[in-house]
């Protein structure tokens, strides 16, 4: 019995310097990254949808780029798990009910974007590695707004599960970054 404890306990702990991050304000390329999910406990399930859309979508456009001009094996491939953990979160949403446009970043994330692309070898690496890790921060926190807000039961299961994927890809990008 204490055996099987001991995994769990390493994994609970592997989560408390990711999650400490992720929930500390961050001055940032993505305002939403610092915002904790209760200080938007005033946001209509709606709107906590339409901007968590909007955060996976940027998370979409910058993975796809990272799928073409990563040079760390190790990016390249967390890349290509973010493309398809958000068409898949973008599938789910479109099952749930919603039908929201095709989002183009705007302001700092659209500046952010042109930084990814202008970049190049390590330098790209760690630049995408910090826009992903902001841009899961914000996911993470609309996630949790979403799953305690009062919006509908498909809603919430999307949130449930993307909210776990997050947790796991800031340890992924911490590690990646050279934290523990």
């Amino acid at each position: 019995m204490f055996r099987r404890s001991i995994p769990l306990a390493l994994a609970g702990a592997a989560l408390i310097p990711a999650m400490a991050r992720a929930q500390a304000p961050a001055a940032s390329a993505n305002p939403q990254a610092g915002t904790a999910p209760n200080r938007m406990a005033g946001m209509s399930p709606d709107q906590l949808a339409l901007r968590t859309h909007e955060a996976g979508a940027f998370s979409l456009i910058t993975a796809r780029v990272g799928v073409e001009k990563a040079t760390n094996p190790d990016v390249k491939r967390f890349a290509n798990f973010e493309v398809t953990e958000q068409e898949g979160v973008a599938q789910a949403m479109k099952l749930a009910g919603h039908n929201f446009p095709d989002h183009a970043p705007t302001g700092e994330k659209a500046q952010a974007l042109q930084r990814l692309q202008a970049a190049g070898g390590a330098e790209f690496d760690r630049l995408f590695l910090e826009v992903q890790e902001q841009g899961h921060q914000e996911l993470l926190n609309l996630t949790t707004a979403l799953m305690n807000s009062t919006a509908p039961a498909p809603d919430k299961i999307m949130a449930l599960l993307a909210n776990g994927q997050v947790k796991e890809h800031l340890i992924l990008i911490g590690l990646m970054m050279g934290r523990r």
